[in-house]
């Protein structure tokens, strides 16, 4: 599970530099003035983002350790931090909002409502059990079929 958070965390932190990148790009472009005072900002955002990545990793820590998943006959996602990498794609869809030239502020209520819409609707939903399905068919043992044939 710890190198799932890390790999989410590095991911996060990819994305934070490539939207730093693309904003300071975009100043260029348009001849705004640089300060550091936009780069301090960059700071505050990635102590934000990387403690909520931690603090979603925790929440995982104890719904692993509290058997949660089993506990809701989940076992295929047992081990997996569901909420450190639902964190993790909301971040990511910010970034990306925030890349595509929109202010943060509208970024994180319109992310927000995208990922309500996505956990809400049937179609995924229907994925999520069909997968979990799969998952539980395929970890249990395979009987043999019976035969009436007697083998020479």
């Amino acid at each position: 599970m710890t190198v799932l958070v890390v790999i989410a965390c590095v991911i996060v932190f990819v994305a934070m530099m490539i939207d730093l990148a693309s904003g300071l790009y975009k100043a260029k472009q348009r001849h705004e003035i640089r300060s550091s005072w936009g780069l301090k900002r960059t700071l505050s955002k990635f102590i934000m983002y990387e403690g909520g990545m931690l603090i979603a990793f925790g929440v995982d820590m104890l719904i692993y350790f509290s058997r949660l998943f089993e506990l809701f006959h989940l076992t295929p996602i047992v081990g997996i931090p569901v909420m450190t990498c639902l964190v993790g794609i909301f971040l990511l869809i910010v970034e990306f909002m925030s890349i595509s030239d929109k202010k943060t502020k509208k970024d994180f209520s319109e992310a927000g409502e995208i990922i309500t819409k996505l956990l809400e609707s049937k179609t995924f939903k229907d994925a999520f059990v069909k997968a979990i399905e799969v998952q539980q068919a395929q970890a249990q043992p395979q009987a043999e079929p019976l035969s009436d044939e007697v083998e020479p």
